[in-house]
């Protein structure tokens, strides 16, 4: 008799799931306009995904891992990148130096679109959600850096469009005629990584407050740079 009831407060257990369930799906097709404008919202923020994991392999790791420079937290700090880090900070320097603007300037603008640039990452860890003093010191060193590599590759035929970054020696492992050559086709490829990305916010917030120039003008480098393709050999090692 009590395994009988068991069954019977069983089955009225999930009658009773089943009923909460029906209910749930007619209230969320009431509310369908106003979930589709939730999840539009929310989608229109992303535009920098994660690679999904079930389809990333020991074997072809590389094709979905920057090698040699991150951009962006996906893998930031990473152990083989991290030679990286000091170019970057000296990318930021020659930036800030020939900037009009001083660097509070430049992290007042990113703080003040930090949200929309945090949006812009799928699944962007905590760490970074809320610690955004952090986040935007790594925005701006990976910015800067991206800029004077795009910079440094690119010509355009109106001379006054550009600043060629001409103010690195002339042996300096990223940003001369050997570094071209030999260092920048590993940072292209790595560039092109779907983990890999900045936000187009911080380039052309970067620029604006050093030039005013605009999205169509990071647009253009870009392009230049990702048409003056060299082949990528054996990895390098990091200047």
């Amino acid at each position: 008799m009590a395994e009988k009831d068991d069954r019977v407060v069983t089955v009225g257990k999930q009658m009773a799931r089943k009923d909460d369930w029906v209910v749930t799906i007619k209230d969320e097709l009431q509310r369908m306009d106003t979930i589709r404008t939730v999840e539009k919202q929310h989608w229109d923020k992303r535009s920098i995904y994660r690679v999904p994991a079930s389809i990333v392999t020991d074997l072809n790791m590389k094709a979905y891992k920057p090698q040699f420079v991150s951009f962006g937290p996906y893998h930031h700090g990473e152990d083989h990148l991290m030679p990286m880090e000091e170019h970057k900070h000296r990318a930021l320097l020659r930036f800030l130096k020939r900037s009009s603007k001083p660097l509070e300037s430049h992290l007042n603008a990113l703080a003040e679109a930090a949200q929309s640039l945090k949006d812009s990452y799928e699944s962007l860890d905590p760490v970074w959600e809320t610690d955004t003093d952090r986040f935007l010191r790594m925005m701006i060193l990976d910015g800067c850096f991206m800029l004077e590599v795009l910079r440094n590759n690119t010509q355009t035929a109106d001379k006054k469009s550009t600043q060629t970054v001409n103010d690195y020696v002339a042996n300096d492992p990223i940003f001369s005629n050997h570094g071209k050559l030999h260092i920048v086709p590993y940072i292209r490829r790595d560039m092109l990584m779907l983990e890999n990305q900045l936000p187009m916010l911080l380039l052309t917030t970067l620029l604006d407050e050093e030039t005013k120039q605009d999205e169509e003008f990071v647009n253009k480098l870009i392009l230049q740079f990702l048409l003056r393709q060299q082949p990528v050999r054996s990895a390098p090692q990091h200047g």
